[in-house]
């Protein structure tokens, strides 16, 4: 079922059922290029909309009455279900199409080198985000924060772990995505809300989050970095940058879960965002594709995260590892190492 889509090709729809625009940037609306210009994908998706029966509430020949009605009326599980079907196979088509920003805003063929309108774009979220931080002591700690999507490491790294984030600059790649989208700098498709599109801003993200964690590197800053750890190598990478920067402590901590709670976590703040969405709030959720989870899946550690940080622990000043599994429990500190103290970490040196 693809709901709702001329609502969402026209913008967010406010408490009173009026129809707000969602802007951005630098990308064209839709409904004012020609179909032959259009990318396939929203070309595909607009003859489905046509295709669909007069009584459909996604169908351009939906009565307006009903169609406002339905706007407030929240999406069934099985309507969200659907829902999600299409939203993945829009991205999918977006991706083949070569929609994502690293390929419609480069200007070398490695796709590297950001054009200069959205180099502009980059600084000013840098600027943003460095600039909240302008309180943040510059001691040379670092926190490299793990776990699968849903694991709720932002609010055990506060509560549980009892870590002072205003003490520390946080780079977090969604986090990112999220101003990316308020800035209208992820590409719109039909259908999809922007958050949901923020995939094809992956790249991107991840450039100026790398960015940004130079700058605090350069300052000495304390900083947290907010990741997944899907990635021996680049988690790895992260951590050899905080040492030749000169990052004297550099702490570990991994938010365990299940694979399959974090699928179930992702696609609960989906359909959560989703909501909010609809009724004119927020840039929708984001959308996380069950497989990319699940192919996390490992049958020593439980995930390849956990492998991950179970690789890098040896080189970490101090590590622990929370189990968040359970809905409406408090995690539970696991696991934990001995703190190394500056005279083991000069010889290391």
């Amino acid at each position: 079922m693809v709901w709702g889509y001329r609502h969402y090709l026209s913008g967010a729809v406010d408490q009173d059922g009026t129809t707000r625009p969602v802007g951005r940037v630098d990308n064209p609306d839709l409904s004012e290029i020609d179909d032959a210009k259009r990318p396939a994908v929203a070309t595909a998706l607009e003859r489905k909309l046509e295709r669909l029966p007069e009584g459909h509430p996604s169908s351009p020949r939906y009565p307006d009455a009903h169609r406002t009605a339905d706007r407030h009326r929240p999406l069934t599980d099985a309507d969200h279900a659907e829902r999600t079907s299409e939203v993945s196979a829009t991205l999918a088509d977006a991706r083949d199409s070569h929609l994502a920003t690293d390929y419609q805003y480069t200007a070398d063929t490695s796709r590297k080198v950001w054009t200069a309108d959205r180099a502009v774009l980059h600084d000013e979220i840098i600027d943003e985000l460095y600039d909240k931080a302008d309180s943040v002591p510059c001691e040379g700690t670092a926190i490299l924060a793990g776990g699968l999507p849903g694991s709720g490491k932002t609010t055990v790294l506060t509560t549980v772990a009892r870590i002072d984030q205003t003490k520390y600059l946080t780079v977090n790649p969604d986090e990112i995505k999220e101003l990316m989208a308020a800035r209208g700098m992820v590409p719109e498709l039909p259908g999809l809300t922007p958050m949901e599109a923020s995939d094809l801003v992956h790249e991107e993200s991840s450039y100026i989050a790398k960015q940004l964690a130079l700058r605090a590197y350069a300052d000495g800053k304390n900083i947290i970095w907010d990741i997944t750890m899907s990635s021996l190598v680049s988690t790895r990478q992260r951590l050899s940058e905080l040492r030749s920067a000169g990052y004297g402590q550099v702490e570990g901590v991994f938010v365990d879960i299940p694979v399959e709670v974090s699928v179930r976590r992702a696609e609960a703040r989906h359909q959560e965002g989703h909501e909010k969405y609809r009724q004119g709030h927020g840039l929708g959720g984001r959308y996380v594709d069950p497989d990319l989870i699940r192919a996390q899946s490992d049958a020593d550690s439980g995930s390849r995260n956990r492998a991950t940080f179970d690789q890098i622990k040896p080189d970490l000043d101090h590590w622990r590892v929370y189990d968040n599994s359970i809905d409406g429990r408090e995690a539970i500190l696991v696991e934990e190492s001995v703190v190394k103290d500056r005279l083991h970490r000069e010889d290391r040196a």
